[in-house]
């Protein structure tokens, strides 16, 4: 078949966004529990209704004939940071039990948890008691009959405390249970409950940290998404176990595997202990519905002010002496959606954000703001967009084109799976199309300033409820080459992938993680993390199907090549442009066995046939390449 001619003209360089390749980390879904978050007690701090006609929290179970259980919501351990001016129900609550024949056992327990032999779990129990009470704490297996490890601990106090414990169990087990109680008369008062591997990270699995520096998370949005209308951030500068449980606006919308409920097992210092970790720039949406212009500015003090200021000064006195320095800050997310409390008009949402805005500004001058709304809406960008232009830089945009695919995807037959990709691999050109539709009507504005977009939440539709496979791979890859080689042109440096924990790219199991053909896609797009945009001329290509950059500094050329067609193979022939030697070439080819749920690119290295400032090869039905050049 005729090769693909694609001319790489190094002199014709740009600069490229490393924002392009950024993440977002709204705690919505599967994306905290059991993914990043290392917890493995389910409802620890007992929020929700309790169980039906047994009193206790959901996710529990009884121990105990001759107990008594209930709920308690006015006398808790969990709080908020201040006043609660949300409206939300069952969040704060306390597990109370009785036990009212002696000798006999009278606790709580969880099954379901995930053990792992010789290794030490950190057990925290806040507790209190009106008299002295032993209470023991086991780890055994599902049937209660083999006993992996335990032991015990004294409440003697009547004010809450918090108790904690290593048990190192001598058995692996992937369905084990959790149970603490007492054999005593008495009553005893459960404020939250912990389990946590002796290795986390700051509350958070480290084997999923590891893997979102693999797939090159360069920026991370936090806390949300649709999870910033709930998030309180004040609320985090308290103790974990403390932290109140946070019910979700609309219920199933954010937290649907939780029961509604967010555990609050990340606080802002913990999100920027992780950015520091993974080497990414953090990536803010305040919560405009409900926090005011002075708890946003106090938000921003505490983030980049000097330990001479009052926020600031608090944070180097919770051990933080130098200021975070986050520059990227969302004001609200996805306004003037019905899912979404707050103003919802582009005039009323202006007005709120415009007031923000200032304040935050008036603390640190050098932050970049980003405006939401349901954009490309032409009143949106009208009446908000172009107002705002003077305090903020972007605007959010967001797809999960196409909308239905959930109802339309069928892979019982060929011809419906062949349907389905097209599907699935064609939704980077719409959005192309959506992206220069938006910036026309951005410059159409006349805003005081340029607007820049930040296509900050992509994914085809309801990605995060399935199993992701290869055709959702050629679909990532599609879209990363389209920003590679549009970003700059449509002023867009910001692009941010819904969402890589447990519901796209990163897949979390018991005691491992992995990565899917997503994951994989990012980890081989890291090659364009550190150079320069090189234009691509091609007349036969689409935009999603190559994009080059250009390593200065190491004097290296990446080229990634998708070949999205599922039935047939393609030739590619590049031309370097101007004439340069070649020391050396590879190229790393990423093949997908076949178009099913679930299945995940081989890796392999592919030859090249090298001739003069040419380069040939050829990539098999729905695979990626990437070509490496040392000149």
């Amino acid at each position: 078949m005729p090769a693909n001619r694609l001319v790489l003209d190094r002199e014709k360089t740009y600069p490229l966004s490393r924002l392009v390749f950024g993440h977002n980390l709204e705690h919505t879904r599967s994306c905290i529990h059991n993914g990043l978050s290392a917890q493995l007690l389910r409802n620890r701090k007992f929020a929700g209704k309790p169980c039906q006609a047994s009193g206790q929290a959901l996710e529990w179970v009884t121990i105990g004939e001759t107990a008594y259980f209930y709920m308690d919501y006015y006398d808790t351990y969990t709080r908020h940071e201040q006043p609660e001016k949300m409206t939300r129900r069952n969040e704060l609550q306390s597990q109370k039990m009785q036990n009212y024949v002696a000798g006999r056992c009278c606790g709580l327990a969880q099954s379901g948890i995930a053990l792992q032999a010789d290794r030490p779990y950190e057990v925290r129990l806040v507790l209190k008691s009106a008299a002295p009470l032993t209470v023991w704490v086991r780890l055994v297996s599902a049937d209660g009959g083999t006993a992996y490890a335990q032991s015990a601990l004294e409440v003697t106090s009547n004010q809450w405390n918090t108790y904690r414990l290593f048990l190192t169990p001598c058995a692996q087990d992937g369905n084990a249970r959790f149970e603490f109680g007492f054999d005593a008369v008495g009553e005893l008062a459960v404020g939250a409950a912990s389990l946590l591997p002796g290795n986390h990270f700051y509350g958070m699995r480290p084997d999923v940290v590891e893997a979102l520096q693999k797939i090159g998370a360069t920026l991370l949005r936090w806390p949300g998404g649709n999870f910033a209308g709930e998030y309180r951030w004040k609320d985090g500068l308290l103790e974990s176990d403390m932290r109140g449980p946070m019910c979700s606006y609309m219920e199933n919308e954010t937290q649907p595997h939780t029961h509604g409920f967010d555990f609050h097992e990340v606080g802002i210092d913990e999100f920027i202990a992780l950015c520091q970790k993974i080497g990414a720039e953090p990536f803010l949406t305040i919560n405009l519905a409900w926090d005011s212009p002075e708890e946003c500015a106090q938000w921003v003090e505490y983030c980049n002010g000097d330990a001479q200021t009052t926020w600031g000064s608090l944070r180097a006195r919770r051990g933080h002496t130098q200021p975070y320095g986050v520059k990227y800050w969302s004001l609200g997310n996805e306004m003037g959606y019905g899912h979404m409390e707050g103003p919802n008009t582009p005039q009323a949402y202006a007005q709120k954000a415009q007031a923000c805005a200032q304040a935050m500004l008036a603390i640190d001058s050098s932050l970049a703001l980003f405006s939401s709304g349901p954009y490309p809406d032409a009143a949106w960008v009208q009446n908000s967009a172009a107002p705002l232009s003077s305090v903020a830089d972007y605007i959010s945009l967001h797809s999960y084109d196409p909308f239905d695919i959930v109802r339309d995807m069928n892979f019982t037959t060929l011809d419906s799976t062949l349907q389905s990709y097209a599907q699935i691999s064609g939704a980077p050109l719409r959005n192309f199309e959506l992206i220069k539709g938006l910036r026309a009507a951005l410059d159409t504005a006349r805003p005081a300033r340029p607007i820049a977009i930040s296509f900050d939440e992509w994914n085809v539709w309801y990605a995060w409820y399935r199993k992701p496979g290869v055709a959702e791979g050629i679909y990532t890859a599609r879209m990363l080459n389209m920003f590679c080689r549009e970003s700059y042109a449509q002023n867009m440096p910001v692009c941010c992938y819904f969402e890589p924990v447990n519901e796209g790219a990163i897949l979390v199991h018991p005691w491992e993680t992995s990565l899917s053909a997503n994951g994989q896609v990012f980890n081989a797009f890291k090659a364009h993390h550190t150079g320069l945009g090189v234009e691509v001329d091609c007349a036969t290509l689409p935009v999603t199907d190559a994009a080059a950059s250009l390593d200065t500094q190491n004097n290296t050329l990446h080229v990634t090549l998708v070949n999205a067609d599922a039935r047939t193979e393609q030739e590619f022939l590049l031309v370097l442009r101007p004439a340069a030697g070649i020391k050396q070439v590879t190229c790393t080819l990423w093949q997908g066995p076949c178009l099913l749920p679930g299945t995940r690119f081989s890796q392999k290295e592919l030859p090249v046939c090298v001739s003069g400032d040419e380069l040939c090869l050829r990539l098999p039905k729905h695979s990626l390449a990437v070509v490496t050049v040392q000149l």
